[in-house]
């Protein structure tokens, strides 16, 4: 029972509805962006202007790393705090809990009277713009990595089907990166961002925006869904590099993943998943589940980020740090694109559950948040087993319930499954987990982080399967369950598709709406009868 965090629901409980004013949002958009012939999207938020001491009680805190970089140091300080904490102004007591500069992390600045003046975005912003202009495979190979590479991924798009247009009369269909005009005449888009694209036009550059479920252009013409259309439930998928690495080698196991909307009226698909592969090196795996208003950008925008931040760490820092710092850093994106209206994120957020297969020694290093979980099968010779390899963030977790109550957050059961978590007045989100990134207003409030827990997990002989799923299979299926459906095919993709169709059906029975699926499915033993069949030692010491 959890009386002395409770607070009743006769409070008021919010649910993840607020957000910003999409008109205002709308106006600027345009009206922004309409003198401009090319570039950027420009830039829509003040500087925010941050300041950290370079001492806290006359122990450094701030070390040189370079030209306007500083090293956060708690070598003479020994706090146990995670970082120092910025400040508003230059005053050590105006503190901005915000936003933390973690101990170890480099931060630029410029140094004045004992202060470090930061602009919180800066660094970021560049981040996302340098990642915008290269594809997935230019960060590979920047990152030093050669020979075979592919990265896989749902797509980011979500504007594909029919669209009736306010100023230019007339239906228009997108499709991939096609917009079909009628009477035969197209033209081909070009993604300019998140959400954001541009198509040429008579050899004029038009510039679009999706906010919500409308494409606002830069010359005032808005376009909203045709709502006759009915459209795939399936998340189409991008391809980088060398696709026939989906299937594998002999060392690295083959893969399959399915991304399928739910039943969930006005809502877009918000599960997302990637692969990043090296041949015979290594693989990056991740499913993401968005939630909020405007989850589905969250995810995307961590499904195209957050793999390419740990290729840049991998090689060199040790696993927790690489971890850590990376999901840290991709916190702090997520807040900087939030507020450059690249997005909205102060109540939409996703989970995020990573993997790094490891093809020559077989071991597995994983970090997560939320509760998409990661489920390891195998087959003893007498009967299946299933090993969950992370552990749901949930708040009637002690060690998650003490942070979430130190840091001023209160919890309450909502009468149905779930505890929730709100601020210290019984208001916010609503949110069911402890982790996770985006969620920017429950982060600030009542004690979320992003920080990712972090292990590892040696393949060993009898292991068959990992399986990285959203709580749409998890919800009503129990790891076990999920792993007798799995070993029961020997093709990864039949085996997906079973445990979809499973999870669908068991919702539809279950719930009064069916949630969006995501399935990542690695079989890992080539055998084509995974309870029978001897292990086959040539494969399981690469898994």
């Amino acid at each position: 029972k959890l009386s002395s965090t409770t607070f009743y629901a006769a409070k008021g409980a919010m649910g993840c509805t607020a957000g910003k004013n999409e008109e205002h949002k709308i106006a600027r958009w345009y009206t922004n962006v309409l003198p401009r012939r090319g570039g950027h999207i420009p830039k829509m938020t003040e500087s925010r202007t941050r300041y950290l001491p370079m001492e806290i009680k006359g122990c450094c805190v701030l070390k040189e790393a370079g030209h306007n970089k500083y090293r956060v140091d708690n070598s003479e300080l020994k706090d146990r705090a995670h970082g120092v904490c910025y400040r508003l102004s230059k005053s050590i007591d105006d503190k901005d809990s915000e936003h933390i500069a973690y101990w170890g992390s480099v931060v630029l600045g410029r140094p004045a009277d004992g202060w470090l003046c930061c602009d919180l975005d800066e660094e970021g912003m560049a981040i996302l713009e340098r990642l915008e202009k290269e594809n997935p495979i230019e960060t590979l190979k920047r990152c030093g990595h050669k020979g075979r590479l592919m990265v896989s991924g749902s797509s980011s798009s979500n504007v594909d089907g029919r669209w009736v247009a306010r100023g230019h009369t007339g239906t228009k269909v997108i499709d991939g990166e096609v917009v079909q005009y009628g009477l035969g005449l197209s033209t081909t888009m070009a993604w300019e961002g998140l959400n954001s694209f541009s198509i040429d036009v008579m050899g004029e550059r038009r510039r679009a925006r999706l906010i919500d479920d409308t494409l606002v252009w830069n010359d005032g013409d808005v376009w909203t869904r045709d709502g006759r259309t009915r459209h795939s439930n399936m998340k189409p998928v991008d391809n980088y590099g060398d696709s026939e690495l989906e299937a594998g080698t002999a060392m690295m196991p083959p893969f399959t993943a399915i991304c399928q909307k739910g039943l969930k009226p006005n809502s877009p698909n918000q599960d997302a998943w990637s692969v990043v592969r090296v041949e015979d090196e290594f693989s990056i795996y991740s499913v993401y589940d968005g939630h909020g208003p405007h989850g589905h950008d969250v995810a995307n925008l961590v499904k195209d980020t957050l793999p390419r931040l740990l290729l840049e760490r991998l090689p060199e820092m040790e696993l927790r740090e690489m971890f850590t710092e990376s999901y840290r850093r991709m916190h702090l994106l997520i807040d900087s694109a939030d507020a450059y209206d690249k997005l909205s994120a102060r109540w939409s957020g996703c989970t995020s559950t990573t993997v790094v297969h490891h093809h020559r020694t077989g071991r597995l290093s994983l970090a997560h948040v939320g509760d998409s979980s990661a489920v390891l099968g195998g087959w003893d010779g007498a009967k299946t087993y299933a090993k969950q390899l992370t552990r749901d963030h949930k708040p009637q977790l002690k060690d998650e319930m003490a942070r979430i109550i130190a840091s001023g957050g209160l919890i309450d059961y909502d009468g149905f499954s779930d505890y929730r978590i709100y601020n210290k007045e019984g208001f916010g989100a609503g949110l069911n987990m402890t982790r996770s990134l985006g969620d920017l207003e429950a982060h600030r409030e009542t004690g979320l982080i992003a920080d990712p827990e972090v292990s590892e997990y040696q393949v060993g002989a009898h292991d068959r399967v990992l399986l990285l799923c959203s709580d749409g299979i998890w919800e009503f299926m129990k790891p076990e369950e999920a792993v007798d459906i799995a070993l029961k095919f020997s093709d990864p993709r039949e085996a997906a598709q079973a445990l979809v169709k499973e999870a669908r059906q068991r919702w539809s029975l279950q719930a009064e709406y069916i949630d969006d699926i995501v399935v990542l499915v690695i079989p890992l033993s080539t055998s084509r009868s995974p309870r029978r069949s001897p292990v086959n030692k040539a494969s399981s010491g690469g898994a």
